[in-house]
């Protein structure tokens, strides 16, 4: 008799003795395992091919993002740069011309703040040397290099420097309505302080109140020379800087306070001119028209001619031009 095969292959299903079986299966299950592992590795592979390709589409984005946000910035500056030209032009006057005239601005202001102390403006485009004062004994100096220009140039840092070489200054400060990148409203650069126009004051008061400290600590002059340039280091820390930097943001919003505010005046000044005109042409029409009904004419529809008005002109004209030069706070 034949032997009787009782178990069929997994996959054929071809009747197997029970050792051929066994031997099968352990293949069948093999192959499974196999395909199964590769099922995994494709989801996975799909998975890590889908991340990539969110992360390439992301990091293109940004790119172009970044790359849109330098174009647009650039542009922006350049808006600034010119509105800051139109300025000029409607005051008449150049960069050249306003860096002097902010000087004699920053002369009267270092003379109001600091009374005891001497403050000289030599010439029409001289720097300001201020001379502190402890007692009527000089303490220090510090020269001022005034710039008003859209950017901040590295000739005005070196001239400021050459400027504190020459009158053997402690401290070098340029004030300049100028930007760059990183710029907030103070900085230092080859032993020079940058400060915005509205920053200057808190600065000088600072460095007045160090070489006040050092004359009266009896530190001699070449050692002042040495401390006052570690100061500069520290200058920068947010310990000194945050509290400048604040100022400037702070004179700044309160000078956009005031030109936005003097725009709504203006606007509503202009509307309130025009209802004042209205009336004024509505009285003149039903005074017309009842003229018209005592001559046993019909009235007729007013149309009141379309004109501009003006607003008068302010007195002192002159004075208000120079609001386009933010005096130092």
């Amino acid at each position: 008799m034949g032997r009787i095969l009782k178990y069929k292959c997994p996959v054929c299903h071809k009747p197997l003795t029970k050792r051929e079986f066994e031997r099968a299966f352990q293949i069948h299950e093999a192959r499974q395992e196999h395909v199964e592992a590769q099922t995994i590795q494709l989801a996975r592979e799909k998975r890590d091919f889908e991340a990539q390709k969110k992360d390439v589409t992301r990091k293109a984005r940004e790119a172009e993002r970044a790359r849109t946000n330098r174009i647009v910035g650039n542009k922006e500056r350049k808006i600034v740069e010119l509105r800051e030209t139109i300025k000029q032009l409607k005051r008449g006057k150049t960069p050249q011309e306003c860096g002097p005239e902010f000087e004699v601005k920053l002369v009267k202001r270092l003379r109001a703040a600091f009374g005891g102390d001497e403050v000289r403006h030599e010439g029409k485009a001289g720097d300001v040397f201020h001379i502190v004062k402890d007692g009527g004994k000089v303490a220090g100096s510090i020269i001022y290099e005034c710039k008003w220009t859209p950017r901040i140039s590295g000739s005005h840092v070196q001239q400021a420097a050459k400027a504190k070489m020459t009158r053997r200054a402690e401290f070098a400060v340029l004030v300049t309505s100028g930007t760059k990148r990183g710029f907030d409203g103070l900085d230092e650069m080859y032993d020079v302080l940058i400060v915005a126009p509205a920053g200057v004051l808190a600065l000088a008061g600072l460095l007045r109140d160090h070489l006040i400290g050092m004359y009266r600590a009896g530190i001699e002059k070449k050692r002042r020379a040495k401390i006052a340039n570690q100061l500069l280091t520290f200058i920068k820390s947010p310990e000194f800087k945050n509290p400048i930097v604040e100022v400037v943001h702070t004179a700044e919003r309160l000078r956009d306070g005031v030109q936005e505010e003097f725009r709504w005046h203006r606007n509503d000044w202009n509307r309130r001119l025009t209802a004042y005109e209205r009336i004024r042409w509505d009285g003149w029409a039903i005074q017309e028209n009842l003229q018209r009904v005592f001559r046993g004419e019909v009235p007729k529809t007013m149309v009141q001619p379309r004109q501009k008005l003006a607003l008068p002109a302010a007195p002192n004209q002159g004075a208000s031009s120079e609001a386009g030069a933010p005096a130092p706070q």
